[in-house]
């Protein structure tokens, strides 16, 4: 069964453009979401471990009027976490010109910035920004000749020098639609790369999140009927899908703790909590996840999240 398409946003291919591909990948907010409050940012994405920023947590935010006007802030716990966490003011953020940024990761002085460059008006192709005193340039992304329109969208820290990029999007240069998806990956920080498929026929796929645990990686990838495809790989072993979750729903964050790995997904409205062995088999069903609104993960911070349901944020952790 399809998974309903979110408020406001679609994966139509009658969309075109980086803005619309963004849409796609991201899938925007869910339903139920209730009203923005006044002056809370739109979040993006969330890391930790930036020696750039002294390693606190980072969220990256865009204007919600605009959709744009993206930057950097910090974000604190508060004495009362009933009223959420705290936003502070917005840090620069010199992003290249027509760059639209999706999720980051933080590896050691350098914070990395997935996304997609507006080609055109109805062209985007996958990029990668690095961070570094201050100064932005872009990352030699493998983005393969499958994918002529897309973006990346997951990024997660493997090791102290690793990363792994999801990379998102079709063949046709012209549609904003997730129809396969690629995985990058990189031992040297981002000096050499390799890259291969991880999925194509996806139809309207709502995309891919990625989590690293005990230097493997874990990996699930969301289909345009809602399923979700999990693979995995050990620190020595090479990625292979481990299960396939039918119904599961759009895939929004994974997040590795110390015995299991969480993937939380919006599933008709609801946020699910569907929890794995690093080896990606299933376990008993988790908790009645209580969370409302889109949930992040906080690459960097093993075992933590993020839960904005657009009026406050909360921090949350494993148990």
């Amino acid at each position: 069964m399809a998974v309903p398409e979110p408020l406001g946003l679609t994966r139509r291919t009658v969309l075109t453009g980086a803005a619309a591909l963004l849409a796609a990948g991201t899938a925007g907010l869910t339903a139920a979401r209730p009203a923005r409050a006044a002056n809370l940012p739109q979040i993006r994405a969330a890391a930790a471990g930036w020696i750039g920023r002294g390693g606190e947590l980072l969220v990256l935010t865009a204007d919600p009027a605009t959709e744009a006007d993206y930057a950097l802030r910090l974000l604190k716990a508060t004495e009362n976490p009933a009223s959420g966490a705290e936003l502070g003011p917005p840090l620069p953020l010199p992003l290249p010109s027509g760059f639209h940024p999706h999720s980051m990761a933080a590896l050691g002085d350098t914070l990395w910035i997935t996304g997609a460059t507006e080609l055109a008006p109805d062209q985007a192709r996958p990029a990668l920004v690095r961070v570094r005193d201050s100064r932005t340039a872009y990352a030699d992304l493998p983005v393969p000749k499958a994918i002529r329109s897309g973006i990346a969208t997951a990024i997660t820290p493997v090791g102290d020098r690793g990363l792994a990029v999801a990379i998102e999007g079709c063949p046709d240069q012209h549609l904003a639609v997730i129809t396969r998806a690629h995985l990058a990956r990189t031992a040297d920080a981002g000096r050499t790369w390799t890259e291969r498929p991880l999925a194509t026929g996806l139809g309207e796929g709502y995309g891919t999140v990625l989590t690293s645990h005990d230097g493997g990686l874990f990996v699930a990838i969301g289909s345009g009927e809602g399923a979700q495809a999990i693979h995995t790989a050990g620190a020595r072993t090479a990625l292979t899908r481990a299960a396939t979750i039918s119904d599961a729903g759009r895939p929004m964050a994974a997040v590795a703790a110390a015995d299991h790995v969480s993937v939380f997904s919006d599933h008709l409205g609801t946020v699910t909590e569907t929890r794995f062995t690093a080896a990606g088999a299933p376990l008993e069903a988790a908790p009645a996840c209580a969370c409302q609104g889109e949930i992040h993960a906080v690459p960097g911070r093993p075992g933590t999240w993020l839960e904005t349901d657009g009026q406050t944020i909360h921090i949350r952790g494993a148990s």
